[in-house]
């Protein structure tokens, strides 16, 4: 799947994906076989077909707190993706004394934090170093959490590492997926902006970060062609044969107060800074070569490329 592996000067590496969701997935085939892997969940425990080759244990958010000594002793590793709640970091709250009681062996801690935090730019490009002014109730848990982090880091010397996402997709999570279920309308908003990122490059993003530790730093990733939502929708009815499906301006009252809210935020977001310190480049540099990669995967499931779809209006 991925050429990139990560790489460890341990003899075996310990690592815990707190918050075992779709990125793991991907991440995962990436570690050493040797490695121990815990996985951990909400509530519902999912397995994967990869866990039965790998010394992998997966336990609930439950299990973590009650055996939380025991499964976080020897932790190499650290990578937290589990959303914040209003009273803060669950995992901070949770587990920041254990954390710090076990950091001798901890040399890489990773925190997936949301390029909301960045707030509305009209369209502008942003950076690492631009202001935070959030506007969401999502973008302003996740810079709360990011500060929870940072403070982690300062005042303990865990080596903290951010990574700001954007929309993420990618096999069985995308808009070709969606066209599949014949669940599309698309959302007309000219020169809204949106950055997005393959679920593979998050993986690879990781892996150049496990494999080259930066302590306290903060980086977006993401691929290098922000666009607006209508025209990927459109690209991949392109690559589908899609002729017919819902079509909706901004304004319609037909669109929920949910969907709008994803168009407060109007930005672009540049990735310069972990392709110049941690050499690392999108394979799916734009949505176009992202889309034909999982259609692409998709007809060879099939063993056809005379699939058509269509959707009435």
């Amino acid at each position: 799947m991925i050429g990139l592996k990560i790489k460890s000067e341990l003899n075996k590496m310990k690592i815990i994906f707190l918050g075992a969701g779709y990125c793991s997935r991907f991440i995962i085939p990436l570690v050493d076989k040797k490695a121990e892997i815990i996985c951990t969940h909400q509530d519902k425990i999912t397995t994967q077909k990869f866990d039965k080759n790998l010394n992998l244990k997966r336990v609930t958010f439950r299990q973590l707190i009650k055996e939380k000594e025991s499964i976080f002793d020897g932790v190499n590793v650290l990578l937290n993706s589990i959303p914040p709640k209003h009273n803060g970091d669950l995992v901070v709250k949770n587990f920041s004394n254990i954390i710090v009681k076990k950091k001798k062996t901890i040399n890489w801690f990773g925190y997936f934090s949301s390029t909301s935090v960045y707030g509305d730019h009209s369209g502008n490009w942003v950076d690492e170093e631009t202001e935070l002014i959030p506007n969401s109730q999502r973008g302003i848990l996740r810079k709360k959490s990011e500060a929870q982090h940072l403070k982690f880091f300062k005042d303990h010397k865990i080596p903290i590492h951010i990574f700001r996402l954007p929309g993420i997709y990618g096999p069985g999570r995308s808009v070709i997926d969606k066209f599949k279920k014949q669940e599309v309308v698309e959302i007309l908003k000219e020169g809204h902006f949106f950055s997005r990122v393959h679920v593979e490059d998050i993986a690879t993003a990781i892996a150049k970060s496990l494999n080259k530790s930066t302590p306290g730093e903060i980086f977006n990733i993401c691929d290098d062609l922000p666009t607006e939502s209508y025209k990927v929708l459109r690209y991949a009815a392109k690559l589908m044969n899609v002729k017919n499906f819902k079509s909706l301006n901004f304004d319609d009252p037909k669109i929920s107060s949910k969907i709008k809210s994803f168009y407060n935020d109007n930005k672009r977001v540049k990735n310069g800074k972990i392709k110049k310190i941690l050499h690392w480049t999108p394979k799916f540099r734009s949505y176009k070569l992202g889309l034909k990669n999982i259609f692409k995967s998709y007809l060879n499931e099939n063993s056809s490329s005379n699939i058509t779809f269509s959707k009435k209006n």
